[in-house]
């Protein structure tokens, strides 16, 4: 019997020394400064590059956001990936615990190694990221009415919150994007059921949390850019939220020809893109749209951008390229690792002091890469200390290592660079103002019999060319010119036009009738207020408006939007047209339907052009452009002109 003792205590003595090594092994957790939270994405498909749950630094960490459950045609939660979600078993040496999954687990995968890791790190929370990129496509359809919005938020939380219960500790919606949408088209009524999508998650999560006595939290992924700003209802749905994750990284990447940094915290005086495109012009939008600074967590990325065929000058900097460079898992993005371990010992580095973000250049491989290392990352975490922002959001962990997140605290506890003293904005003149009269009694017959004498617009010089193939691709008036008159009414714009056009020729009667004679309306309904956002926003649209070739190939009406609506015929605009002996008349009725974001009252403002574009033969296309701009940039705010409707 006393031997039996003597092996038992010796065998208890043994499990508590494993079990007091297994515990002492695993790191502290570190206190944030502040008190911020720092939440890192973990991605499923990180274990196929061998970046496990077990390698996730949780003691840095406040919270995980796993990334990413699909949505479902039905708009409802389900699994993104099956097999990396629950079911495959990891070994001893992979697991969080240092034990290989065993058969009578409910289910295995990276949802059983993260309750493993929150056995270890209590303090952890982790959430379920829904959506992203690749599986935004049915949020539409999830959020369209009360019905589904009520399906999908309970499939959400009987999925991740019931069934695989104690894994997760609230939802984090990416929805990219409300309206503009991303790889599938969004509609404009997102943008309301959005908030309502939101308020109907926090109303079944309350309910919830009524029943367990615990707390469920509702995050969102939210986007940066100027045009997906305007389409979420921030200052409402900010009540629903726990935190906004603020996407503050890919401003600019291989989708632009030009070189330019991918976070830049400031923008640079040589940064020839628009000032909207910065860390700090995200934040303060955010900001000024009523989101309290405390419900804001900045984004940072491990990740950088590369693009090749990068010339020398500058260093690479805002230079044009030629494409995308290799990356390291797909083309024109490189991991941290892959950079630290692999180009910065044989590309130089430049350090901008005004973005407060590095570069790297190699002339003999003419690439350039714009990433975040631990210089930048401190000033980005010291710029949230100093606007007293929420905390930082890293995508994702895989891709840095120990370096970045101990910058990310030091940049907590220290603060960061004093934010530039804001230049004010230089109006330049418009290319004209016009006031456009009410009218009545207009019929779209194709004559100019309801037209006053006198045209809005005459469009015969060289000063009005927009465009020219050649130097010699318009030779006067009489090859192209135009006069052109202007009216509202409640129910939309009427225009009538007089063209003088020697060779007529449209060959098309498609997305291409640019390449043929056509009339166009270009329109932008901010005007002065997206004027120093230089870029081709989605409150922009244009109205192509062909007569055809008067013989075999009819009229059509296109318009192209930057916006959520899809570029496609318009039915609902009238055009009636008289070809004349040195080329046709046309009358058009555009209703108010078709012109989104244009208000038709007494004083109303909107920006507008009007051109005329010839073609002389099928084969060459476009030759010249006629325009109440000079400038052919149309989607640019500056080069519209300033039109304000008036009483008849």
């Amino acid at each position: 019997m006393f031997k039996k003792l003597i092996l038992l205590v010796g065998i208890v003595n043994l499990v508590l020394a494993g079990c007091a090594s297994a515990v002492s092994s695993v790191p502290t957790p570190v206190s944030v400064p502040g008190g911020k939270v720092i939440v890192g994405y973990y991605p499923s498909w990180a274990i196929a590059h061998d970046f496990f749950v077990r390698d996730i630094p949780a003691n840095r960490l406040t919270h995980i956001n796993y990334a990413f459950s699909n949505v479902s045609a039905a708009g409802e939660c389900m699994l993104g990936d099956a097999a990396a979600d629950v079911e495959r078993k990891f070994s001893a040496q992979e697991s969080v615990n240092g034990k290989a999954d065993s058969d009578k687990a409910a289910f295995y995968g990276n949802f059983n190694q993260l309750l493993e890791l929150k056995r270890l790190y209590p303090h952890l929370q982790v959430l379920i990221s829904i959506g992203g990129w690749t599986w935004s496509g049915n949020f539409s359809t999830a959020a369209q009415d009360a019905a589904s919005r009520e399906r999908f938020a309970s499939s959400c939380i009987d999925l991740y919150l019931r069934r695989y219960k104690g894994v997760f500790d609230g939802l984090d919606i990416d929805w990219e994007y409300p309206v503009s949408g991303g790889l599938t088209p969004g509609k404009p009524e997102d943008k309301e059921n959005f908030t309502l999508l939101l308020g109907e998650l926090r109303r079944q999560l309350d309910a919830l949390e009524d029943a367990e006595r615990r707390h469920y939290l509702l995050t969102i992924a939210a986007p940066v850019g100027p045009g997906n700003i305007r389409n979420i209802e921030l200052a409402k749905i900010a009540p629903y939220v726990d935190w906004i994750n603020l996407m503050t990284y890919d401003f600019h990447g291989t989708w632009e020809a030009t070189t330019n940094f991918n976070a830049p915290l400031f923008q640079p005086k040589d940064d020839p893109s628009s000032a909207a495109l910065t860390v700090d012009a995200a934040v303060q939008a955010y900001l000024s749209a009523g989101v309290p600074a405390d419900k804001l967590v900045l984004g940072v990325p491990f990740y950088g951008r590369g693009w090749a065929g990068v010339s020398a000058e500058n260093n690479g900097l805002y230079q044009p390229a030629s494409g995308a460079a290799p990356g390291t898992r797909e083309a024109g993005s490189y991991e941290y690792k892959d950079i630290q371990q692999h180009f910065l010992a044989t590309y130089t580095r430049y350090w901008n002091t005004e973005a407060y973000v590095p570069w790297l250049y190699n002339p003999e491989t003419q690439i350039f890469i714009t990433y975040d290392d631990p210089q930048s990352l401190e000033a980005k975490a010291g710029y949230a200390r100093d606007q007293e922002l929420a905390g930082i959001m890293i995508w994702e962990l895989s891709q840095g290592d120990e370096a970045l997140l101990e910058a990310i605290y030091q940049g907590l506890e220290k603060g960061g660079p004093p934010r530039p003293t804001p230049v004010p904005t230089v109006m330049l003149p418009r290319p004209f103002e016009k006031e456009i009269h009410a009218i009545s009694g207009i019929t779209v017959d194709g004559k100019l019999d309801d037209w006053p004498a006198s045209p809005d617009f005459v469009l015969n010089d060289e000063a009005h060319l927009a465009y020219r193939l050649s130097p010699t691709s318009w030779s006067g008036p009489q090859d192209l010119s135009a006069k052109a008159w202007a009216g509202w009414t409640p129910e939309g714009l009427y225009f009538a036009l007089q063209v003088v056009d020697d060779i007529h020729v449209q060959p098309y009667h498609d997305e291409k009738l640019w390449q043929g004679d056509h009339v166009e309306l270009q329109f932008d309904t901010l005007l002065d207020k997206d004027y120093t956002d230089p870029g081709m926003n989605d409150d922009d649209y244009q109205i192509g408006i062909s007569v055809g070739d008067f013989d075999q190939v009819p009229p059509l009406v296109y318009a192209w939007f930057n916006g959520p609506k899809v570029a496609a015929p318009v039915e609902a605009v009238q055009i009636a047209y008289t070809p004349t002996e040195d080329g046709y008349l046309i009358e058009i009725f555009v209703p108010k339907d078709v012109l989104s974001g244009i208000s038709l009252v007494d004083g109303a403002v909107f920006g507008m052009n009007v051109s005329v574009s010839d073609a002389d033969n099928a084969g060459q296309g476009q030759k010249a452009v006629l325009s109440t701009s000079p400038v052919r940039t149309y989607a640019d705010p500056r080069t519209f002109g300033k039109i304000t409707l008036v009483p008849e």
